[in-house]
Parts: C-alpha cells; structure tokens; sequence
C-alpha cells in the first residue's frame, strides 16, 4: 500500500494481492515443484475475493518476495499435508539445513 493506492494492484491489476504467506517448496522432479503455504491478515482475507463460500480455487501467478528462506532436508517424508499442519520449527529444520536468505523471527513464529 501506498497511502489509499494498493501498489500491487497498480503494478498487476485489479485483481493483484499482495499478502503476507509462508510456503513449503517440494521437489518434484528436474521439472516441477509443489508447494504448500497459508497466509494470515486481519479480518475479510484478500485472497477470498469478496467470498463467503468456503474454497476460492485460483488459476493465476504468485509473487513471492521472501524474508527468509531456510533449505532443509529435516522434513523428508512429512508430505504436503505433515507440511501444512506442522509447526515451523527452526531447530529441527537447522539441525538438517541452512538458512539461505533472511533471519528466523524473533520468538520463532510469525
């Protein structure tokens, strides 16, 4: 936001958002990546479009501007639901990887 100006919006259309969100990267092959996330605001989410119904499914792009990025190996096996509902914790995934961008939030949660 820019003042009342939504930057997103200007920059990608009226139905551009532009919302915090966390997301799981899986390897899929030399070819393909899955991804699982959330994303968390206050009051009516963005990303409902207006909605009230339960589901949105969305065909578009994302734009992903990361504040911090962390490559482990520590989660093989949990698949994209283990990654959906499981806590985000630093030590586990540290003790297996490296963090490539960023610092992990102060209090470990966002």
């Amino acid at each position: 936001m820019h003042g009342n100006l939504d930057m997103a919006q200007v920059m990608f259309g009226e139905n551009a958002r532009h919302v915090p969100a966390w997301l799981y990267v899986q390897h899929q092959g030399d070819d393909m990546v899955s991804f699982v996330g959330a994303s968390r605001v206050a009051g009516h989410h963005p990303l409902r479009y207006g909605s009230d119904r339960t589901h949105q499914f969305i065909l578009g792009e994302i734009i992903v501007r990361p504040h911090l990025i962390v490559s482990t190996d520590a989660l093989r096996g949990y698949g994209l639901s283990g990654l959906a509902t499981s806590d985000h914790n630093p030590s586990e995934m540290l003790a297996a990887g490296e963090i490539l961008l960023g610092r992990w939030p102060s209090g470990g949660a966002w």
